[in-house]
Parts: structure tokens; sequence; C-alpha cells
């Protein structure tokens, strides 16, 4: 079983809309979605078949006041609003896809996301959602600082899964994958660095244990990206990126750029084409 991850990227997230664009127009799906941070939205649209929700998303409803930006975070706590976002991530402006149909479709679908307590991983499934709750995945993408506070589910608090587990392809080969595509939203020979401790820890001042994780992020997230070129070199992994993000930060919104990325992904849709095809894998 071939499965692909979504690690995310705030508004760089519109390269694999363009990704999801393409192999639906070729019909082409997965058993096994693993997202992360913003990147369950839209691999849950891929899995739903929400062929251009996501673009839609990133070219007009991100361009919303109430959707992101300051504004939003002094009224909601987050830069990007997660409730509204997602109230209901199956909806369309044609309606909602049925959740049935989704629940018992056979594909896996997990989003990861991190206890606030232990730091530990936490991996959400579709058990974890119901018609009319999908605040696991809200969970799973609320990124300390852009969110001053973690999100509440079934009794505990939870922050964003990049903290955790930033390039998840471990858990999907320990779930059953003999190999993995992992979706990232910035050149892969980009490394992150450090967030300014004076930023981090006074907007995490009531979460020391959190702040100190976020300050670590960059760690988790180079070891995870340079191991998963080394499983690249063996044939393990494909890593799909784009090649450049035409000035698109995690919450940059400027259109030419955004409509620029959404481009490069559905171009690039065709290496994931041409992997599965190599792995006699047309899944």
């Amino acid at each position: 079983m071939i499965g692909i991850i979504d690690i995310g990227g705030g508004m760089r997230g519109i390269y694999t809309s363009g990704l999801f664009d393409y192999l639906m127009d070729k019909g082409i799906s997965f058993r096994y979605y693993l997202g992360v941070s913003s990147g369950s939205a839209n691999l849950i649209a891929y899995a739903a078949g929400q062929r251009g929700r996501t673009y839609n998303f990133y070219t007009k409803d991100a361009f919303d006041k109430s959707f992101m930006g300051i504004g939003s975070y002094l009224r909601s706590g987050m830069i990007m609003n997660l409730d509204k976002i997602f109230e209901n991530p199956l909806k369309t402006e044609n309606g909602t896809i049925d959740f049935l149909d989704f629940m018992t479709a056979d594909f896996s679908f997990t989003a990861v996301s991190t206890h606030m307590k232990t730091l530990e991983p936490r991996y959400f499934t579709k058990a974890d959602f119901t018609p009319k709750d999908f605040s696991a995945l809200k969970a799973a993408a609320a990124m300390p600082v852009a969110c001053r506070n973690p999100v509440k589910f079934r009794g505990d608090f939870y922050f964003d899964g990049g903290l955790s587990d930033p390039i998840p392809y471990q858990k999907a080969f320990d779930d059953g994958c003999d190999k993995v595509i992992i979706c990232i939203t910035k050149p892969e020979h980009e490394r992150k660095t450090i967030l300014p401790w004076y930023i981090v820890k006074p907007l995490l001042i009531k979460y020391p244990r959190v702040a100190d994780s976020v300050l670590d992020l960059h760690t988790k997230y180079n070891e995870g990206i340079d191991g998963a070129l080394r499983l690249q070199e063996e044939g393990k992994v494909l890593v799909v990126a784009p090649e450049e993000c035409f000035g698109i930060n995690t919450i940059t919104r400027e259109l030419d750029g955004l409509n620029k990325l959404y481009q490069l992904g559905y171009k690039d849709g065709r290496k994931i084409e041409e992997f599965l095809i190599a792995n006699e894998q047309y899944v």
C-alpha cells in the first residue's frame, strides 16, 4: 500500500491543492491519507473528492478578514480562524458530502495532533468525527503562537501535530504502508530556522513546556526532512515539493503568487502519477 502525507504550511498549502486537483482529474485516490496541521484540511477535501474546494479557500475565503489576520487573532485568539475553517470541512457550495459515504469509504484518514500536557502525538482517525463535529481537525491544526490557546477535544487539550510529529512517515509505515508520498510546501532544500524566543515565550507564557517545544520545532522538522530524503534515495519515499514559492509564506495573501504556486502544484501532480506507475500501483 502506498500512502500519502500532507504536512501543511498555511497559505503555501495551495501548492498541495494543485497536486490533489491534478490527481482527482486523473481519477487517482489512495487507501491511506495522513495530514499534519493545515495539511489535514487539504487531504480531507481530496479524500472526499472535493475538487477545487481548497483552491477556493486559499484564493477567496482566506481573503475574508474574518478568516485570517490580526482581526481574527484579536477576536478568536487565532491568526487563522480554525472555528470557521473546520466548522464542516466536507461542506461545499453545492451542499455537503454524505458523511456516511465518507466514513464507510475504503480508505484510512488520520490527522496528527499534539497532547498539550504530554507533548506526545495523538493520531485522530475517522472514528473521531461526527456529522457535526470535526473539532479533531481543529485540534490538529492549532499551531502555538498562531493560536493563543490549545483546542479542547473530548476533555483533553491539543496543539498542532507539527510539534510532535512534523514529518510522520514512520507512522505511515507502522500503519502498513510499503511506500509513502510526502507532500511539503517549501523547496526541499530549505530548512526551518528557530523562532525568536522573545516572541514565543511571552505569547505562550501559560504553556512553558509548549513554548520550549516550539523553540525546538525546527530541529524535528529538519531531521524529518533529512530522513525522508534518505528514504527517497532508497525508493521508499517520494518527496514532492515546489521549486519555489513565489513569495508565499504561511500567512501571505497575494493572489498572483498563490495562483502560480497552485499551477506549479498541478504540474507537479504528474510526479505522483509517475511514482505510482513505476511502482505498479495506480490506486
